[in-house]
């Protein structure tokens, strides 16, 4: 990825994980990703044009990614991950998470340093369950939460 000099506030990973399905069904990823960028540009975030793409990923590959895109800069500014997750296969459901985390470039430069302990989670998203577009306000008013906090 080449950002030069212009680092997102916030970079989108999606991973299949355990239900691709989750994010292949109409109505379910495009809509939140969707909604929740334009949502986060209108209150001033910087988002990044592109999407990392993990197949078979699971929640630490998430912090792998953050780790090796904001560690090169040790410095107190905030920079944060929406890691988006298929998940829990078998519920009728086909629901998705989005995993928040948010820390200074200083703490994503110690490898290993992110993890479960400092991201918040929002789950159960589908059609069918918490809707994409509800979903994205709920993860929007949590990020705000966590780059005010840091």
């Amino acid at each position: 990825m080449s950002w030069a000099e212009q680092i997102p506030d916030i970079q989108f990973i999606i991973s299949d994980g355990l239900n691709p399905r989750a994010l292949m069904d109409d109505g379910h990823l495009i809509p939140y990703i969707d909604s929740l960028k334009s949502t986060l540009k209108n209150s001033g975030y910087s988002v990044s044009s592109k999407n990392i793409v993990i197949k078979h990923g699971r929640v630490r590959a998430g912090y792998a990614c953050g780790e090796i895109l904001f560690g090169k800069r040790n410095t107190s500014e905030s920079k944060g991950i929406v890691h988006i997750i298929g998940e829990r296969p078998g519920s009728g459901h086909h629901n998705f998470s989005a995993y928040l985390t948010t820390a200074p470039t200083s703490t994503w430069t110690n490898s290993g340093t992110v993890d479960h302990n400092i991201s918040k989670v929002v789950s159960g998203i589908s059609d069918t369950s918490l809707t994409p577009k509800i979903a994205a306000k709920q993860t929007k008013t949590i990020l705000d939460r966590m780059f005010t906090v840091i």
